[in-house]
This record gives C-alpha cells, structure tokens and sequence, in this order.
C-alpha cells in the first residue's frame, strides 16, 4: 500500500538516500526554533539594558555638552574662560542643532525599548520553547524507523558481498590452477592438476549461482528501499518539518507586530533627529571654520650653504677637470631619472583621468560599482603622482644646477654601463685595480667593453669610442681573463680540456690578483679554435679550427675575448669559439691547492652555486664568501656552495 502521499499531498513521491540530509534539515529548523528563542531572550536582556544604556549615555553627553558652553562660530564648543566666549549663543552651526536633537530624542527611544523588552519574553519565547519539544520528539520516531528500514537493506547487501567474494577467490583458484597445469612436464601430476582444475570449475559454476541469487535478492530489496520505504519516510519527515515552518510563521508574526507597535512608537522621534540632520550643511560650516581659524603664515626662507668648520669654502660647485667628469656623469643620470619619471607621470595622469571618469559613472549609477572605492584610488594616483612630480622638480634643480657650473653635455659620448659580476680577476681600466669576487661588483660598458668598479663609475670620462674592443689599448695591467673560467665553464664535463688541472688553474687565476701591479710574471691562458672565423672588420682576428691561441684579455661581458696567434698582432674574436686549453705561468713557484670533499649531493639553485655530489674533490678558491658558503672549481665550473656540504683534504 502506497502511504507516501497521506501526510502530506504536494511532496514528491521519492527524495533518494538522503534520509541522513532530511534529518539534519530537521535538526537545524529545531535547533533554529531554540536558536531564535535565546536570541528572544537575549535581545530582551539587551533591550532592557540598552534602554537603560542609552538614557543614561544620552543624559551623560547632553550635559558634557551643556557645561561646556556655547560653541563659537566655527562650531568648536568653548568655555567662560575663553576670550571669545558668548553666553548669548546657543547653535552656531548646523551640526551643534543636529546633535543636540539626536541627544533629546534619543532620551525618548529608550522608553519604548523597555516596553518592547517585556513583551518579547511573553509573546515569543515562551510559545518557542513548546513548539521546537514537540516537533523534536516527532523526528527521533522517523529517525529509529529509518535505522531499522536501513539495517535491514544493508543485511541483505552484506550477504551479495560474501557471495561475491567467494565467486572472486574461485576463479582465481581456477586460473591458478589452469597455470599449474600449463607449466607441469610430469604426466602423473598432469592428471592430478587436471582433475584438480575440474573441480575448482565446478566450484566457480557453484560460487557463482550463489553469488547471482544474492544478488538478485539484494537488488529486489533495494528496489523496494529506494521506491517505496524511503519515499514515504521522506515525506512523512518533509511534513513534520513544514509543521515546523507553519508554527514558527506564526510566531514571527506576533515578533514582527511588536517589533513595528515599538518602531511605530519611535518613528515620531526619528523623524525629529532625521530633519535636524538633513539642514546640516558641510560648506556652510567649513566656510565658518575657515573665516575664524585663518592665521597669517609665510613660507620658509631657503636654506644657506654652511662652509665646514675645518674648511672655509662657497657654494659655488668645485669645476675643475675631475670634477667637469663627475658632474657630466651625474648630469647624465639624473637627465635619464628625468626622462623616466616624466614618462611615469604621463602614465600616472592618463590613469588619474580615467579613474575620474570611472567615478563619474559610479556616482551616476550605484549599480555599476562603488564610487568611494574608486575615490580612495583616485587619491592614492594623485598621491604618487604629487611624489613623481617632486622627484622630477628635483632632478631638475640638480640639472640646471650642473647645467649652470659645467655646461651642457649632450656633446658627450657616455658609457652605456651594466652590473657585472668578475668570477676571475679583472682590471679595473680606470683606476687599474683588480675587480673580483662574486660579491663585488662592477660594471662593463656595452658598447666598448670598459670595464670598473661601482666606485669608480661616475670617475669615468664620458668618451666611450663605440667601437667593440676599443677601450682595451688604455689598458695597462696584465689580468686573467674573465671568459678563461667562464667558457670552460659553458663546456660539458666531457670536453673539459684535461691539459691542466682544474684546481691548479683556479688556484693560478688567484695569484694573479696577488702580482697585479708588481714585477711578477705574466700569466697566459691557452686556448683551442673549434670553429673558423674570418675578421669583417680591423680589430678581429682571422682563425681556423684547430688553431691553438693566447688569450690577452677574457670576455668582458660582451661574448668577445682578444687572442694573439703564433706571435701575431692581438684581436677579437668571439669567445664562444675558443675552448680553454691550458693556464701557462712563468713563475715556477706555486702554492699548494687547497681541495674539499664533497659530504652530500648539492643541487645549485642559481647560475652562481656549484652542483656536487657525494666524493667529489674540489680545488677551493675562496673560504671568503658570505656566511655559510665558500668558492670552488669542478669540472671547469668555479662557484659557490655550502661551506657544511664538504671536508677539508
């Protein structure tokens, strides 16, 4: 018999396996009866309190305001003792009349919140409490019978899954068996395994039967389950809960008649505080404070050069041929500064005025965003658009400073530096320096390939000769090339030259940086030509493969290295064509090599850490790095890595 419609008509016949939702549906509408009766409660406390609260607030403040007196024009209140104090005043500004309207009225709110109090307790909780026991009594009941509905489902389940399990292991015991027979050679036992292979067929065909029947009495009580068990004990549990629903519609219609009886009440008084606030006039008030806070003021003077105490000088910029060369620099720089900021600015405008039209159409249509949104950004725009346009007046006070002492120098031809990092020694071409070191940096011109130290960069005369190469005649102390390290270092470890030790050649690199300016022995690097190259231009030299070469000077940045062949006149050639060979000195003396081995495999990180891995002995360059790290040479590769990572030799 079909009883899922007798409750309650308009359900649908079947909500599914979902007992478990229905029932927490159920539990949360109960748990929301008790949860809006102890917010009744609450609010009535809070209510009572509030009433009491709020007079004694707006009686606290009306009188704070009284004692202080009359307020002056600007809307500030004063007190006797002040010079401009007039008794006569009572409201000097709109919002002094609004406020004091809120304090009076809202004296007035406070007496209809403790009636409203009162009437939540009796009209409300009470009537909760009784309607959320019932109907939580109704669903333990529905929940029990669908325990019991569900046990017996899943009995009959339990039992297919036995049958099947049985069904799985048999014709596994079958194929177990077929195998068996297939790898024996032994006729006596073939026949055993034959028979045996029968049998287990035999109880495969009986596993299965019994697996097929349970399964055919689990899917007819399913089916029952499904389409008629669960869709009457769902909408038996649908109507206790719209029961639920109807019972708290009624109580939500006496809350909301008291809540609109204490507004109704207030309204009243609301409105009163609502006209005040409504004549309040932010211009008219701001042009009050204006016209009785205004103070003469003047900008500050300028500051005045101040000569050192130990030194009597002016403030004239020092002009003199050093300094012409530090001034043009700077004077470049700054005018490159000038330039971007400006772009910067043209940028920053173009987004301020789009952001204004934005907030035009917001403030049009509140439906299509939030013009104080857009408010906030217009402000951070034209905050960093006032910080741009400062650092561009500044730029332009140094300019025309320099401008003024030096003249211009658009005349000039710059070097067009970048940071370089030198992993081997490097001269410095200004100051004839070495440059070395990871950590120490420097900088390489793109267009000459002058290389210097951060130090010395704006020391540099502005005479770049544009010509790849050309700042190498000024060049004066014999150094170790930058590409001999880094092109090997760009070879794979089976084409590393083996013509001289990896660690005797970083340790060579590192004496150079010793007899840099001395009377030590010149310091050569040789290499192999592994591709042709034909020179296009004066300067470069014409090679062949195979051909065996001195490099003069390593790689400074601009994948060109100068070489002399068989004694010939030095020049460039690209160091991507050269493989390093060998390291000659002159000296014969040389310091012992400090190795390390290698504890654990490391991975590099960056193009400046060395990959090791456990048992690699590497020749130590540097125990000088950051903290943590030292500077070794493997496989022609010279990097950091961990400094815990290896052991001493």
């Amino acid at each position: 018999m079909d009883h899922a419609n007798l409750l309650s008509p308009g359900l649908p016949i079947s909500f599914g396996d979902q007992i478990p939702t229905i029932n927490q549906h159920l539990l949360s509408g109960i748990a929301f009866l008790n949860e809006f009766r102890d917010f009744c409660k609450e609010r009535a406390n809070i209510e009572r309190d509030y009433a009491h609260r709020i007079d004694g607030l707006a009686r606290k403040y009306q009188n704070k305001w009284e004692k202080k007196g009359p307020i002056n024009p600007a809307g500030v209140p004063t007190s006797p003792t002040e010079p401009d104090f007039d008794p006569t005043v009572s409201d000097g500004t709109t919002t002094s009349r609004a406020w004091t309207a809120i304090l009076n009225d809202t004296m007035a709110l406070s007496r209809n919140r403790q009636q409203f109090s009162e009437a939540l307790i009796t009209k409300v909780h009470d009537p909760l409490k009784a309607l959320a026991t019932r109907k939580d009594d109704a669903r333990k009941k529905h929940i029990q019978f669908a325990q019991k509905l569900l046990g017996e489902r899943d009995k009959s389940a339990q039992e297919r899954e036995k049958a099947k399990a049985k069904y799985d292991t048999s014709c596994e015991e079958v194929q177990s068996s077929k195998q068996r027979q297939e790898r024996s050679y032994d006729e006596k036992n073939q026949e055993k395994l034959r028979r045996s292979y029968l049998q287990d067929i035999l109880d495969m065909n009986n596993n299965k039967n019994s697996y097929v029947l349970a399964l055919q009495v689990v899917n007819t009580h399913r089916k029952k389950y499904y389409e008629q068990d669960l869709p009457e004990l769902s909408n038996n549990m649908q109507a206790l809960d719209e029961s639920r629903i109807e019972g708290l519609k009624e109580i939500w219609k006496g809350y909301i008649n008291l809540e609109s009886k204490m507004t109704a009440d207030t309204q009243l008084h609301l409105d009163l505080m609502l006209n005040a606030v409504g004549a309040m006039d932010a211009s008219v008030d701001s042009a009050v404070f204006v016209r009785t806070n205004r103070a003469p003021w003047s900008a500050p003077p300028d500051l005045l050069f101040e000569s050192s105490s130990v030194f009597n000088d002016t403030e004239e910029l020092v002009t003199d041929d050093n300094a012409r060369v530090f001034l043009s620099n700077k004077l470049m720089k700054l005018r490159r500064k000038h330039a971007q900021t400006a772009v910067d600015i043209s940028g920053r405008l173009k987004d301020f005025e789009e952001l204004r039209n934005l907030k035009e159409t917001y403030t049009n249509s509140n439906s299509q965003g939030d013009p104080d949104e857009v408010t906030e950004n217009i402000l951070e725009a034209e905050r960093a658009i006032t910080l741009l346009q400062t650092m561009n007046a500044l730029y332009e006070a140094e300019i025309n400073t320099i401008v003024q002492a030096v003249g211009d120098t658009l005349q000039n031809q710059p070097h067009d530096f970048k940071a370089a990092s030198f992993t081997i020694p490097t001269s410095c071409d200004y100051c004839q320096s070495t440059i070395w070191g990871i950590a120490k940096q420097g900088f390489t011109c793109r267009d000459c390939g002058y290389n210097c130290h951060s130090k010395c960069e704006m020391k540099v005369p502005p005479n770049c000769s544009n010509v790849r190469g050309g700042a190498k005649a000024q060049r004066n102390s014999v150094i170790v090339p930058p590409s001999a390290l880094s092109t090997m270092n760009s070879l794979p470890p089976e084409l590393a030259p083996p013509a001289v030790p990896i660690s005797e050649l970083s340790h060579r690199a590192s004496t150079v940086v010793r007899e840099t300016g001395s009377n030590a022995s010149v310091n050569q690097i040789q290499a192999h030509v592994i591709y042709d190259y034909k020179a296009t231009s004066p300067g470069e030299l014409t090679v062949k493969a195979g051909d065996v070469v001195t490099v003069v000077e390593g790689d400074d940045g601009s994948g060109w290295v100068t070489c002399r062949l068989n004694g010939s006149t030095p020049g460039l050639i690209p160091a991507s064509y050269i493989e390093i060979e060998q390291f000659y000195e002159a000296s014969s003396e040389t310091a012992p090599v400090q190795q390390v081995r290698a504890l654990y495999d490391y991975d590099a990180q960056s193009n400046l850490e060395l990959s090791i891995r456990e048992g690699d002995i590497i020749a130590l360059t540097s125990m000088d790095c950051s903290e943590g790290w030292w500077e070794g040479t493997l496989r022609g590769v010279t990097a950091q890595f961990p400094a815990n990572y290896v052991e001493l030799l």
